[in-house]
This record gives structure tokens, C-alpha cells and sequence, in this order.
């Protein structure tokens, strides 16, 4: 079968027409010779005209022959006839379906022929398919994501009811878990019931123990307050008797202020340690202090003091006269525990070296063998160094209430002082 373009066809049926025209002519040419040779030599005419002839004839029928296969050929490749080997194409029908063709594609409007139409149909085809494949992909995707969004709601889906599954076997467990916690508790509970009641037996076996020990107690609060009475009245009564001068005033210069007392290096004695002088003579209330003396310089067979505080210029001062001071020790020693806030004067390592000096050892915890609780002022911070939030007074401490309870001589550090100034 052959092919060609509709510009190749329409120029076809133009050769045809063409070739038509020239046969007719070459007829009438024909018929003029025929005439013209009847007028001569008719016979030799008439064999060669008719030799002519048939030799036009024959190539005017070859002519026709390919012009009307040639239409043939462009009838079966236009189409538009029902015959196309035999009839033309139509060519109304054809006009008819190339503005229908033109209808449906709007940028045809200029198009004239099927020549012309064919490229612009062939691009819209194209653009036509090109926004196909798009939309077919978009379809493409889109059926992909709700492939995979119906794959994730069927994994969804199989979680949840795996979890639902899980859950109900959960459930299922914590009930048999729970049903074997009950019997276990209401096991525990008669077990509790049967030990209360055994306990409840020890306990009035244990209320009568402790009524036994309260009595028990009672005795011996009682025993306890009758050998602390004891202890406080030997003590009393040991105070009593060692209540005795500490030396005598061996002379005086009484328009100076200045004496001298039987006491030397020998007995222990530091300057600076403060006696309370008293009247020497018989029968005198030794309680009354006629003055104080201070220690100002210490001899080898007697001491210097210095005299103040005199209660009664009139009674001065005289030789004989006796010298106290509670804290001081010539001979023995004695053991004193500090307690509180100790400042002024002199700070406790001051104190302690004071003490060691006239016979005192300072303890740091109280005991029976403790002559002295010497007491400062309230306590402001606790041993880390932390302020208090109220200060703690000194009979609110623990070894206050040791030294109370085992008879020990409390002196405040007031008292205490008297008997010791720089």
C-alpha cells in the first residue's frame, strides 16, 4: 500500500485533472487529422493516422490507468468513500471532518488542509498523552500512598489489637495475681489475728514487767535521792571543813595600800590571784570581808599585795588579818569543768593556764572526782558554728545538770573573776 501526505495527495488529483484535459485534446487532434487525410491519400493516411491513433490511444489509456490508480492510492489512504479502489474519496465528507477536526482543537483555527493539520494534531496528541502520563503518575502516587496509608492502618490496626490481646492477658493475669494476692492477705490476716492475740497476751505480760519496774524504779529514785543527800551533805560538810584560811596578812602599810601575806612561790602562787581578807580576831563573822588583796609580786618566803576595796576605813586592815580565796590550792589539787559562753577577761585557754597555775586541772567532761563547775555566758551557736535561732542558757546544758545531780560546787564565772584580775 503506498503512503503520502495529505499536500502529496491534493496534488495528485490535480495531475489527474491535468492528464484528463490532455487526452480530450489529444482526441480532437486526432478527429482534425482524421478530416484532414480524408481529403488525400485515404488509405495510406488512414493506416498511418490510425496507427498514430492507436499508439495515442494506448498511451492515453496508460495515462488514465496510472492516474486512476494514482486516485485510488489516495482515496484508500484518505479515506472518506466506501469504495475506495473504485470510487474518489469525498470530498465534502472529507471538508466535514476536517472542521470537525478543527472543532475539537481549538489551535487549528488557521489550519486549511489535513497537510497543515496533522503536525498541530500529531503536538496536541502529544500534549495530550504528556498530561496523561502525568495524571496516570499522580494516580500512581497517589495509589502508592494509599497503598501505604492502608498499609499503615492494617499495621496499626494488627498493633492494636495485639495490644488489646496483650491488655486482655494482662488483665487476666492481674486477676489470677490479684485473686492469690486476697488468699495470701486474708492468710496474712488470720496469721496477724493469731499473733495479735498472742501479743496481747505478751503485752499484759509486759504491762505487769513494767508495773513491777516502775516500782522497781520508784525504790530506787528513792535510794538514789537518799545517797545523793548523803553525798550532798559529806560534801557540804567536807566544804565546811576545808573552809579555812588560805594564809594571814604578815604586815601592812596601810597609807600605801600595800601588805605582804605568808604565802611564796613555793605554794603555788601567781600574781594577779585575788583573796577576800576577813577579820583575824576571835569570834569575828568571817563571812564579812573587810577588803580584797591582789597579788603583785610573788617572793620566795612571802608575797606583795596590793590592798582595795576596804569596807570601813576605820578597820583597816591589820596584821593577822586572814586571806581566802575558794579556788586557790596551796598543796593539793582540785578539778573544775567550764561550761557556756566563756569571754571577757580571759578566754579558756587563759583560764585553763590560770587555774593549772594555783592547783586547778581543768576536765573537759564532769565526774565525781569534778570539785567545780565554773559556768560562762549563754551559748549562741552550736558546735559547728551555726547560730542558734535562740540562745541557749547555761542551765539548759546537759553537764548542768551532771554537776547539779552529783553535788558539784557551781560558780559562776562572774564569782569567779573576783578572785583573779589582771
Amino acid at each position: 500500500m503506498l503512503t503520502s501526505s495529505p499536500n502529496s495527495i491534493v496534488s495528485r488529483r490535480g495531475a489527474a485533472r491535468i492528464g484528463a484535459f490532455s487526452i480530450v485534446m489529444i482526441v480532437l487532434f486526432l478527429v482534425s487529422l482524421s478530416y484532414a487525410y480524408l481529403a488525400q491519400d485515404a488509405e495510406a493516411v488512414v493506416r498511418r493516422d490510425l496507427e498514430v491513433a492507436v499508439a495515442a490511444k494506448s498511451a492515453s489509456e496508460s495515462s488514465v490507468e496510472t492516474i486512476t490508480r494514482d486516485l485510488a492510492d489516495r482515496s484508500i489512504l484518505l479515506g472518506f468513500s466506501e469504495n475506495p479502489a473504485i470510487n474518489p474519496s469525498n470530498v465534502e465528507a472529507a471538508a466535514a471532518s476536517l472542521a470537525e477536526l478543527k472543532a475539537n482543537f481549538p489551535n487549528m483555527e488557521p489550519v486549511a488542509t489535513f497537510e497543515d493539520a496533522v503536525p498541530s494534531a500529531i503536538s496536541s496528541y502529544q500534549t495530550k498523552v504528556a498530561q496523561i502520563g502525568a495524571l496516570e503518575a499522580s494516580i500512581a502516587e497517589l495509589e502508592g500512598k494509599l497503598s501505604s496509608e492502608r498499609d499503615a492502618k492494617s499495621a496499626l490496626q494488627a498493633e492494636k489489637d495485639q495490644r488489646i490481646s496483650t491488655l486482655e492477658q494482662e488483665g487476666r493475669d492481674a486477676a489470677e495475681t490479684s485473686d492469690s494476692e486476697i488468699r495470701r492477705l486474708e492468710d496474712s490476716v488470720a496469721k496477724l489475728r493469731s499473733q495479735l492475740n498472742s501479743t496481747t497476751e505478751q503485752v499484759t505480760d509486759a504491762e505487769d514487767a513494767k508495773r513491777a519496774s516502775e516500782r522497781a524504779l520508784e525504790a530506787a529514785k528513792l535510794e538514789q535521792a537518799s545517797v545523793r543527800s548523803t553525798w550532798t551533805a559529806l560534801r557540804q560538810d567536807m566544804e565546811r571543813r576545808s573552809e579555812k584560811s588560805d594564809g594571814e596578812v604578815s604586815a601592812v602599810m596601810t597609807e600605801f595600800g600595800v601588805g605582804f601575806i605568808n604565802l611564796s612561790a613555793s605554794d603555788r602562787l601567781s600574781e594577779g590571784t585575788v583573796f577576800r581578807i576577813v577579820s583575824g580576831r576571835p569570834g569575828a563573822d568571817g563571812s564579812e570581808a573587810k577588803a580584797f588583796c591582789r597579788v603583785t609580786k610573788v617572793g620566795p618566803k612571802f608575797a606583795e599585795v596590793a590592798i582595795y576595796d576596804v569596807a570601813d576605813r576605820f578597820e583597816p586592815v591589820v596584821v593577822g588579818d586572814q586571806i581566802y580565796n575558794p579556788l586557790y590550792e596551796a598543796k593539793g589539787q582540785r578539778n573544775a569543768v567550764l561550761a557556756g559562753n566563756i569571754s571577757g577577761a580571759y578566754n579558756e585557754p587563759e583560764l585553763r593556764t590560770l587555774f593549772a597555775e594555783i592547783g586547778i586541772n581543768v576536765q573537759n567532761d564532769i565526774s565525781n572526782a569534778t570539785d567545780f563547775l565554773i559556768t560562762g555566758g549563754p551559748i549562741f551557736a552550736d558546735a559547728d558554728g551555726e547560730p542558734l535561732e535562740e540562745p541557749m542558757q547555761v542551765d539548759q546544758l546537759p553537764v548542768y545538770g551532771q554537776a547539779r545531780d552529783l553535788g558539784v560546787t557551781i560558780v559562776s564565772m562572774r564569782d569567779v573573776l573576783q578572785y583573779f584580775e589582771r
